[in-house]
């Protein structure tokens, strides 16, 4: 293009702007404003993968606790999902101690349990019978449908990964007494924080401080749990601080 074409383009280029009456400031700001649009647009299609990157679904992993001194309050481990959220998928990781019987109880919802460390042992019912449990080891799966009553036993420190949909909560069949420092407590739910009660009759024969023997050791009564008219168990603490649990006909007092 020669230098006449030059002054002709822009002698066309102002007429054209004169006829259209636009004035030549606002046709170099919108010039610059497409330039500047332009370069934006640029920099956000550059930046659109991390964007989508960070919209994402988030994830991690969550490694499996030592084995550790929790009280009975603290022995459910949120993995994932808040398990007392109506509709709300969760994991939960449940820390039980040696000897433990979790007495019959219900959920609301379905609960599906693995094995993922120690053993453990599943039996449905509404009585606690130890014929009727089944044996769980690593890796074993378990079902226990909505609202059906079941009960477990911790044959070592075990712990067990449940998962479901909310809301996940234990309710007992029959409300349990719990002996702690602080006095009887009546539960009705495992997540019940109980209410201070006289002792029941044909419970904790045993006192805190009882100094006892059972298969798993040697140490001292530091808590228990009654289920009237079925059994009484008792929570040992050994000179190392590990817990275990054990009936009342299993302990020799010391």
């Amino acid at each position: 293009m020669t230098e006449n074409d030059l002054r002709f383009a822009t002698f066309t280029r102002h007429q054209v702007l004169e006829v259209l009456h636009v004035p030549r400031w606002e046709c170099f700001m919108s010039n610059r404003m497409h330039t500047f649009l332009g370069v934006l647009a640029g920099l956000c299609l550059g930046a659109q993968p991390t964007v989508l990157a960070q919209q994402s679904p988030d994830s991690h992993v969550v490694p499996l606790k030592r084995p550790s001194i929790l009280a009975m309050d603290k022995r459910i481990e949120a993995v994932r999902g808040d398990r007392t959220k109506p509709g709300t998928p969760f994991v939960i990781r449940i820390h039980a101690e040696a000897g433990y019987i979790i007495m019959p109880h219900t959920h609301p919802v379905d609960e599906n349990i693995v094995v993922v460390q120690g053993s453990w042992a599943l039996g449905m019912g509404d009585r606690f019978k130890r014929e009727l449990l089944q044996p769980m080891e690593v890796g074993d799966y378990g079902f226990a449908p909505q609202k059906m009553a079941h009960f477990a036993f911790s044959k070592s420190d075990t712990i067990i990964q449940v998962h479901g949909v909310g809301p996940f909560i234990v309710r007992w069949i029959v409300p349990v007494y719990e002996l702690t420092d602080r006095g009887v407590l009546l539960k009705a739910t495992a997540e019940d924080p109980g209410h201070l009660v006289p002792t029941p009759q044909d419970c904790f024969e045993l006192k805190l401080g009882s100094h006892v023997r059972a298969s798993y050791g040697e140490g001292h009564v530091v808590g228990a749990q009654c289920t009237p008219g079925e059994l009484t168990q008792y929570r040992i603490e050994k000179k190392d601080r590990q817990r275990f649990w054990a009936q009342r006909d299993e302990l020799e007092a010391l």
